[in-house]
């Protein structure tokens, strides 16, 4: 996924994203909510709130606190892999953590 144009401390170029929306919002709008997998940011992984990716097609952590919504086809958006259901529900514990229960 391209995050370029970006600005301030936002994470920049192009890199891996968990897309965390589902597939209908995808098809009605032409958008994907995506976290993006990093290697920085250290201080949010020693406290355990960064999800480390475990695959042998992309390295580095999800950051759940940086949610984008793109248009995939503008931002060049293609599937690497899939997630592993225990890492998933990590990044969905996460974002009860964000944004409490509804």
């Amino acid at each position: 996924m391209d995050f370029d144009p970006s600005v301030g401390r936002e994470i920049q170029k192009r890199r891996p994203a968990l897309v965390v929306s589902r597939r209908e919002y995808a098809l009605q709008t032409g958008f994907v909510a995506v976290c993006p997998i990093t290697h920085g940011q250290q201080r949010l992984a020693e406290k355990g709130l960064l999800v480390p990716v475990s695959s042998d097609k992309v390295d580095g952590a999800v950051n759940p606190f940086q949610l984008y919504t793109f248009d995939f086809r503008m931002r060049n958006a293609q599937k690497i892999t899939r997630m592993d259901t225990q890492c998933f529900q990590k990044v969905v514990q996460l974002y009860q953590y964000i944004f409490g229960d509804t």
